[in-house]
């Protein structure tokens, strides 16, 4: 049996206070009950309101009403409820959900020089993040046999692409077979990764700001109550602590 895991990013503009890499994990089985739904629902999206088709969801576009994204005439509660109605495929479809989440700034501040050269971007540390969990979350399975991991071309750089490889070269099993890259508009569960990164991104935000005194939004707490998920978010204080544990040219001891 094949895994396939699909991710999205968010907080990768320049401005951003962190980095988040967020998605999801299936079988294939999962995967095509998955795409048949999220493609029912963006031909007919609601239609209890005759609201014309939607090319994609994006979460961000669809929480802004972005001009030309297809949401700019829905009311709050059609806002809602057409957050809620994607949301409920990924939850009824009963994937398994992973974010991993970087305070940028304090990566730009703290990585320098060789821990840099290492370490590279915060994005390539949530990429190699994701795929990471991906296996682990795959290991234990003995029905599992292979997996392949899909992350949104926009972020695509050699470095990604060598970390990716890496993972594809040792055998064993399961088998990584492969890590690719594919635009967000072309790949439906790509856009369901788009909001497990999206929602975890607003909440990472308002978390690095206040702490555990951050609450969730209603749409990320009805989400994580009904979810198989992990997430992890490195603050500066992991940053410096990860800092200290390796060695002035930046590679980890042994």
């Amino acid at each position: 049996m094949m895994l396939r895991a699909y991710f999205d990013d968010s907080g990768t503009h320049a401005n951003s206070d962190v980095v988040v890499m967020g998605g999801l994990i299936g079988t294939v089985e999962q995967w095509d009950r998955f795409e048949r739904a999220w493609a029912t629902k963006l031909a007919d999206p609601l239609p209890e309101c005759c609201k014309p088709p939607l090319k994609m969801f994006h979460l961000s576009a669809c929480a802004g009403r972005w001009p030309k994204s297809g949401f700019e005439d829905y009311s709050d509660a059609e806002q809602d409820a057409v957050i809620h109605d994607f949301r409920q495929i990924i939850i009824d479809c009963m994937l398994t959900s992973i974010a991993s989440a970087i305070d940028r700034k304090a990566w730009e501040d703290l990585v320098i020089g060789p821990y840099r050269d290492v370490l590279g971007s915060a994005l390539s540390i949530c990429f190699a993040d994701c795929i990471a969990e991906t296996n682990r979350i795959a290991n234990p399975r003995p029905d599992i046999d292979t997996i392949a991991v899909v992350f949104d071309k926009g972020i695509w750089s050699e470095r990604l692409q060598t970390i990716g490889d890496e993972w594809t070269y040792p055998p064993g099993r399961p088998r990584m077979l492969s890590v690719n890259f594919a635009a967000v508009p072309d790949v439906l569960p790509l856009q369901g990764a788009d909001i497990v990164a999206t929602e975890n991104y607003w909440h990472a935000v308002e978390w690095l700001k206040l702490g555990d005194a951050a609450l969730p939004s209603a749409h990320l707490r009805h989400y994580l109550a009904n979810m198989l998920h992990q997430g992890r978010i490195l603050d500066r204080e992991a940053i410096a602590a990860e800092i200290r544990r390796r060695g002035p040219d930046g590679l980890a001891p042994g």
